[in-house]
């Protein structure tokens, strides 16, 4: 430590009195932070600040992260590095702790100078891929027993990453979509465990099972991750359920079940071998799996596409330049909303159903017309990374066919990209509700958005929303992993 003066009153820092400076960017080492006012402050490719008396000194560092580095393992090189001048000192694991909302390891640190007992903690995390940041702080016992905790807290809510290290990106996607990888698995015994291999740099999977036969139920029953830790469980015969992922099981109709990870701001997609296991009602093979990873960053502005598939019969006829003028209208609309969130709409391409698919399409019955109005739109349109907007007159349940009061719908949560073969490929809008308001229809664009892409929303909507789901900051950081979105640069 340095030199330190006795303990008492006049020397020991308040947390009450602390103020925090303006925001300084060590735009090299990828992280800003707000200097405590009154503390000696030193700069020189990291931070380090300490309190005028020496019962406190902070250190923070960020840099690139070899792909092969361990994050627990640089934690203790980076402490012990740090303590080797102050005297002996114990490293201790103590799990984890957040920062900025970013997992990382955390060690707590003793220490003992001859002169006075210590303690601190050091964290560690990676913000970005390629990417980490460190901070250690300590302080002599009498302060950290009063006070540290909450003044490591303090520091840590005036933290702010950037994206420095550009990580080497995987080109293991195809040329269309140089981020994805897109890959099919045929016949699955039921019996069979089915593994795939995450890599270091996958952000986002998406995974549709389908049995052989389009009458059935499907189910997964187990999700296993790297490490074999569990994150989920299900017996369709007991009905035995527990899961880290998810508040009900993943169970689908109509042949095809479809999992999202991650879902929520908290969970990531690690490297090394998923196990998942599957159940049918009939008890048959599962017929084929297909996956799309999406890896590289999803940081910066995101975008997605629209197909706007127009099954409006007898309401309004939309064509040539009034079909244009009505999407980019759709397009103006969802800037508007979508902007504060850094996401914005892409290529958006319009079609009209044929006169032939009116008849049966314009009126869309929630419980029997779902899949075969998703593989119409999925065959007809040419852009497969988008989101799929059936339009259509009405929407109607039961047999017989009865009015209902929904006026948008997803077909699937998770929905299905980039596959005809999908019955959950498409959301329904009922047109003539929003006819008149386009701000209104992008808001059911977003809504089902959202729905469709499968992220968690139960603990992410604030107490005014609960009456309708709207994007916040935090379903957008939930949303921009997934693979329906592509980074706007």
């Amino acid at each position: 430590m340095s030199d330190t003066a006795p303990l008492n009153e006049s020397n020991e820092p308040s947390l009450v009195n602390l103020q925090f400076g303006q925001e300084i960017e060590m735009e090299e080492s990828g992280f800003s932070f707000q200097p405590i006012l009154g503390f000696e402050l030193e700069i020189d490719g990291s931070v380090y600040m300490y309190s005028e008396g020496g019962n406190l000194e902070i250190f923070m560092v960020g840099g690139a992260l070899d792909e092969d580095c361990s994050i627990a393992e640089l934690n203790n090189q980076l402490a012990a590095d740090f303590m080797e001048n102050v005297g002996d000192y114990d490293l201790i694991e103590a799990g984890t702790d957040t920062l900025q909302g970013i997992t990382g390891f955390l060690n707590q640190i003793h220490f003992n100078d001859g002169e006075e007992e210590g303690y601190g903690h050091a964290l560690i995390c990676s913000p970005y891929v390629n990417q980490y940041f460190f901070i250690l702080m300590i302080a002599n016992l009498g302060y950290w027993d009063n006070q540290g905790q909450s003044l490591f807290n303090a520091i840590k809510s005036h933290l702010r990453f950037q994206p420095q290290f550009k990580p080497e990106i995987l080109e293991k996607g195809n040329g269309k979509h140089p981020d994805l990888t897109v890959e099919t698995y045929d016949s699955i015994a039921p019996e069979d465990d089915f593994i795939l291999t995450i890599e270091k740099g996958d952000v986002s999977l998406l995974l549709a099972a389908r049995a052989v036969t389009g009458d059935q139920q499907i189910s997964i029953t187990e999700i296993v991750a790297p490490g074999e830790k569990q994150l989920y469980h299900f017996d369709p015969g007991s009905g035995a359920f527990s899961s880290t992922l998810c508040d009900q099981p993943l169970i689908g109709d109509h042949s095809e079940v479809c999992f999202l990870h991650p879902r929520g701001s908290h969970q990531s997609l690690m490297p090394g071998d998923y196990r998942f296991s599957f159940a049918t009602s009939s008890g048959g093979p599962i017929d084929e799996i297909q996956i799309i990873i999406r890896s590289g960053r999803a940081l910066g502005a995101q975008m997605f596409d629209l197909n706007l598939w127009f099954a409006m019969g007898s309401t309004f006829v939309l064509d040539g330049d009034t079909l244009d003028q009505y999407g980019a209208k759709i397009r103006s609309a969802l800037e508007i909303r979508l902007a504060p969130f850094n996401f914005a709409p892409g290529k958006i391409e319009c079609f009209h159903a044929a006169p032939d698919e009116l008849e049966s399409f314009s009126s869309i019955n929630l419980d029997s017309d779902l899949a075969d109005c998703s593989y119409m739109i999925s065959e007809i349109v040419n852009n497969e990374r988008a989101l799929n907007i059936g339009l259509v007159d009405t929407i109607v349940k039961g047999s017989p066919p009865h009015l209902t009061d929904v006026e948008a719908f997803s077909s699937g949560s998770p929905g299905m990209i980039l596959s005809p073969s999908s019955p959950h490929a498409c959301i329904l809008i009922r047109w003539p509700a929003y006819q008149e308001d386009i701000l209104k229809l992008a808001d059911a664009i977003i809504q089902q958005l959202i729905i469709f892409s499968g992220v968690d929303i139960k603990d992410a909507q604030q107490p005014d929303e609960a009456s309708s789901l709207t994007i916040n900051r935090e379903l957008a950081w939930r949303l921009r992993r997934h693979p329906l979105f592509y980074d706007a640069s």
